[in-house]
């Protein structure tokens, strides 16, 4: 996966050697060769020294493409005088990067040219080492690089390679995508190009959302392109994310293949998606024949038996009065036959993207954080939070927060979310609906169809799916969903971990409290670590804490509604502090204020990338690279900013961090802000007025 963009042009042109810092790519790659590809991108690909090369630009032409996963397509070059604005050292880890090629600082001029050349798209022109080339094919394995390829799914996606690696530590699989690469067949009229901003905020968010502990994309390094990118805003400096994921497949990807009725090939992506991305065993012949012996022979047994109570009646039927119908109606309900449902594995799969869905969206509830635009084509198959656009975290609470301005009736606000959800996995079983009412017979392809050419027999195949979704969707999504945010809450608000959930904590507690916030416009970050701080061991009840309470107000609420209406403030937030209360006292352990402190204020961040600081980080790292690219000479104290940035977004909570935070450079110096806490220097405190509830727009 590493590897996407680390390719030869075609088949025939000269081998690249690996750039040192990245781990060998798998070749071929898993992704590619289980699925179909593009047939115009395939032509001559496996053919060698003979294969007949497509010009690019026919291949990244936008086009329609069927029977196909993927385009194989390579990246635009975009690497004269392009730079590296910062690579992610915590990512490169976990792909597999040498230990000694971690730490850029370790790398030679280079291995840094190489890798800036591979990331923005250059990797075509390097020179082949010719020995290292000898030395591969003396191995038995392809000097060639991995062929780049580009996603084909419903929805629009612009400039997205990708590429796969092993970590060869763990066996992890992983896959590179560059965005912002140039175009693909699947870019419609777009250019294909990512702007400087946009890229900031992706490439820092992803690694915030992963270190607050909810499920993301990752951000493995960014560089400057010289492209200057046309916007709504006019020309602005382009730029090139590399980030990272299991697996990048959404549910887009099947939608594609149901509305385009290509049932073969939506059957072997789910098998892809069942045997390589979740590791599933294929069902096993024995147990469903097991089944379909025990079970769906009582079945037609019990039918059979309705369907002569029915005949029986009716002959029986005479003067029939209500009551008669209705005795007649109870009869046969009591003889509605049981039916067992088999749960095959395009089930199994499809409630583990329902499960690892919900623990996403509960995540982002906990966290505040509004994804903005979350269309079929932005929901991972694996549950990741992707596709960084127009999100937010919020500011102060407001669970009608809309993120997006595009968004005019806000079907993506806040409060929307888990709705969404449910709605976007209501779409994605739509297209396995066949697959999973096939029950144990799915595999009998014959027989599957024989059931879709008869519009009657699909409808009693799309029945069964139904009622095994709907427990799915119950069981999966619902329950782990509510368990998941509960047990989130619960540690946020110093109430103890999933031992220790009492039925009342979020009807009397956590519910009231949110409620609270939004009624007052309370800041929803600062209230947890406000509430840290709230002690109970010297006070038997609120009562007796009436001077902390009202300090505990005056901090959260903004000047004009404590000014406007203090004194309700104060009395409303009671309502819920008083359960509170007592509810901490009622634990040993929650009720020690410096063990409760240190617990919550590991779960809630001090540092939050909101909106207001990624427009900081934006401004002042768009001056330093124009200033770079202008030959300046000046000192320039922001060089080096987003590596002290996304060291904050992997270390958000504060003085409780062990590990200190890097003088990156000469010109980055750390600053000790007004709460003192040097590691975050002007990024935390109170949100300026000028960056409350900033909206975005999805080419943001």
């Amino acid at each position: 996966m590493a590897s996407c963009p680390f390719s030869s042009a075609t088949p025939s042109s000269a081998a690249t050697p690996i750039p040192s810092p990245l781990p060998r790519p798998r070749f071929p790659a898993k992704f590619t060769s289980s699925l179909p590809c593009d047939e115009l991108s395939s032509l001559g690909h496996e053919d060698g020294e003979d294969a007949v090369p497509v010009p690019d630009t026919l291949l990244s032409s936008p086009r329609m493409v069927r029977n196909a996963v993927y385009s194989f397509v390579n990246p635009e070059d975009q690497s004269k005088n392009a730079f590296l604005l910062s690579w992610n050292k915590d990512l490169a880890t976990e792909i597999g990067v040498e230990s000694s090629k971690i730490d850029k600082l370790s790398w030679s001029e280079e291995e840094h040219q190489h890798l800036v050349k591979v990331l923005s798209g250059g990797g075509r022109s390097l020179k082949t080492v010719l020995e290292d080339e000898k030395k591969l094919k003396d191995a038995g394995e392809s000097p060639r690089l991995s062929q780049p390829w580009a996603h084909c799914y419903g929805g629009h996606q612009f400039g997205y390679y990708a590429g796969e690696t092993i970590n060869p530590s763990t066996g992890g699989s992983w896959e590179l995508q560059l965005k912002g690469a140039g175009k693909t067949p699947y870019s419609r009229f777009a250019d294909g190009y990512a702007v400087l901003r946009s890229s900031i905020r992706e490439y820092l968010c992803a690694e915030a959302v992963h270190a607050l502990g909810v499920a993301s994309s990752r951000s493995l390094a960014i560089l400057s392109t010289e492209t200057m990118v046309v916007r709504e805003e006019g020309g602005e400096p382009g730029s090139i994310v590399c980030r990272a994921a299991p697996s990048w497949i959404r549910f887009g990807s099947f939608e594609i293949f149901f509305y385009r009725k290509d049932r073969k090939n939506l059957r072997q992506l789910a098998e892809y998606v069942v045997g390589e991305v979740y590791r599933m065993e294929k069902d096993d012949p024995k147990v469903m024949a097991q089944f379909s012996e025990e079970f769906r022979k009582e079945e037609r047994e019990a039918e059979a038996k309705l369907a002569k109570a029915k005949v029986n009646g009716n002959e029986q039927k005479s003067a029939s009065t209500e009551k008669s119908s209705k005795d007649s109606k109870d009869k046969e309900d009591d003889n509605t036959p049981t039916r067992p449902m088999y749960h095959n594995r395009f089930a199994k799969m499809f409630a583990e993207v329902a499960r690892r869905t919900a623990l996403m969206v509960s995540g982002w509830q906990a966290i505040g954080f509004c994804h903005g635009v979350m269309n079929t084509d932005n929901m991972s198959i694996l549950g990741l939070t992707i596709d960084y656009g127009p999100y937010a975290f919020l500011d102060k609470y407001d669970p009608t927060w809309i993120c997006n301005h595009s968004d005019t009736e806000g079907r993506y606000s806040f409060q929307q979310q888990p709705g969404v959800c449910l709605w976007n996995l209501g779409r994605l079983a739509l297209t396995l609906e066949n697959l999973i009412g096939a029950q144990e017979q799915v595999d009998d392809l014959e027989w599957l169809s024989q059931q879709e050419a008869d519009p009657t027999l699909e409808k009693k195949l799309k029945g069964n799916a139904t009622d095994i979704i709907v427990e799915i969707m119950n069981k999966s999504f619902r329950d782990v969903f509510l368990k998941d945010y509960r047990e989130r809450m619960n540690v946020k608000m110093g109430l103890g971990g999933a031992d220790e959930l009492q039925d009342d904590d979020l009807t009397e507690i956590v519910v009231p409290a949110l409620a609270w916030m939004d009624d007052h416009e309370v800041d929803f970050h600062q209230f947890y670590r406000e509430l840290a701080d709230y002690k109970v061991q010297t006070a038997e009840s609120v009562a007796d804490n009436a001077g902390q309470v009202e300090s505990f107000v005056k901090k959260l609420v903004p000047t004009p509604v404590w000014q406007s209406r203090g004194n309700v403030a104060i009395e409303e937030c009671k309502g819920w502090l008083r359960p509170y209360h007592i509810r901490v006292l009622r634990s040993k352990y929650q009720q020690d204020d410096a063990n409760r402190k240190a617990q919550m204020n590991k779960v809630n961040p001090m540092f939050v990338f909101r909106n207001w600081v990624a427009q900081k980080v934006i401004e002042r790292v768009t001056d330093s690279v124009m200033k770079t690219r202008a030959g300046s000479q000046e000192p320039d104290a922001d060089k080096d900013l987003l590596d002290r940035v996304l060291w904050m977004c992997r270390h958000p909570y504060g003085e409780d961090t062990q590990e200190v935070a890097p003088k990156v450079g000469d010109a980055c110096e750390v600053k000790r802000n007004d709460a003192g806490l040097e590691a975050y220097g002007d990024f935390v405190g109170p949100v300026p007025e000028w960056g409350q509830g900033i909206q975005c727009s999805c080419s943001s």
